[in-house]
């Protein structure tokens, strides 16, 4: 039942609004509490408005219940078109970073994860996790750069309740003494210097796997490049297995684009390789795919050259694929 959205709503609009909403519950098991929260609407106002007694503007609160309800169709036709992109390719650099991370949890060892964005360090280190036992992954950011912050976020990821900063470090070294654990920090760029030596003491001290993954100004701190002092010596030296690649190589490039069923050899390929090329990398790839394909389904058609133009200039800078390369 579709309800078009107006400005007011009559008593017969106001009755179909509720019919509607009840029926989405039903089928998809979403609460009151789901939709008032994506509607934005108290939730003390929605129920009693489902319920016929609220005593304030029900035609108001029936036009913002039928904006969610269009806005929320809307979605479901986008989606219909939108491809899903691939979970995991096994593309040869996405191998590689599992096969430190491996090393790294077995050994126990510190490894290094180094690449531009739009690698795929992250995919592989998900599907590495999902993967294996004892596995815990902290996505660094700007807030967590000092040594006590990214402890803190460590904590939370291992479920250790300790909160005192004077005894925190020692509360993860001995959840993960003896665990056989792989602890891996994604996006390390964020985090400072000490915060990086604070994980080699949790190296030394828990004698666990400890991955460090992040783009390149990582690897220049771990080799020393803001001080050539005792302490990162110290650090690199902790450093085994390593991967430092800015740029995904062509194999990986070429089987991304066939796990999304592009032949390798069209023309469509050669513009896809061209953008893997471009920052962003494979995940420039993967967004161009997307939004080119929901173009040629908009319209009807298989994916071609020209969506993939298209897609590019609605995402890139550049409005012609052609000065971009």
């Amino acid at each position: 039942m579709n309800v078009a959205v107006t400005e007011t709503a009559t008593l017969d609009e106001i009755e179909a609004t509720r019919a509607e909403v009840r029926i989405i519950m039903t089928e998809e098991g979403l609460t009151q509490a789901d939709i008032a929260r994506e509607a934005g609407i108290p939730y003390g106002t929605f129920t009693p408005f489902m319920g016929g007694t609220y005593k304030g503007d029900n035609a108001g609160i029936a036009v913002k219940v039928r904006r969610w309800l269009e806005t929320r169709r809307e979605r479901k036709r986008t989606h219909a078109v939108l491809p899903v992109a691939p979970v995991f390719v096994e593309t040869p650099t996405a191998l590689n970073i599992i096969e430190i991370m491996s090393f790294a949890q077995v050994a126990p060892d510190m490894g290094v994860v180094v690449g531009g964005a739009g690698l795929g360090k992250t995919t592989a280190i998900e599907k590495y996790r999902k993967e294996n036992s004892n596995v815990f992954v902290v996505t660094a950011e700007p807030c967590l750069s000092t040594p006590n912050n990214m402890l803190s976020a460590i904590a939370d990821e291992l479920g250790v309740i300790e909160r005192r900063n004077a005894f925190l470090s020692r509360a993860i070294v001995n959840r993960l003494r003896g665990a056989g654990a792989l602890l891996v920090i994604d996006e390390a760029q964020h985090l400072s210097s000490q915060a990086l030596d604070q994980l080699r003491t949790i190296h030394d001290k828990a004698r666990c796997g400890v991955i460090v993954a992040g783009n390149e100004s990582v690897f220049a701190r771990l080799q020393g490049g803001e001080t050539k002092g005792a302490q990162f010596a110290q650090l690199h030296s902790r450093v085994g297995m390593r991967i430092v690649q800015a740029q995904p190589r062509a194999k990986d490039i070429c089987a991304l684009i066939a796990a999304w069923g592009i032949d390798g050899k069209s023309e469509e390929a050669a513009l896809l390789k061209v953008i893997a090329r471009k920052p962003g990398a494979l995940r420039g790839l993967t967004k161009v795919v997307r939004v080119a394909s929901m173009l040629a389904s908009g319209v009807g058609e298989p994916l071609a050259a020209g969506h993939i133009r298209r897609a590019w200039a609605q995402l890139s800078s550049s409005s012609s694929l052609d000065e971009a390369a």
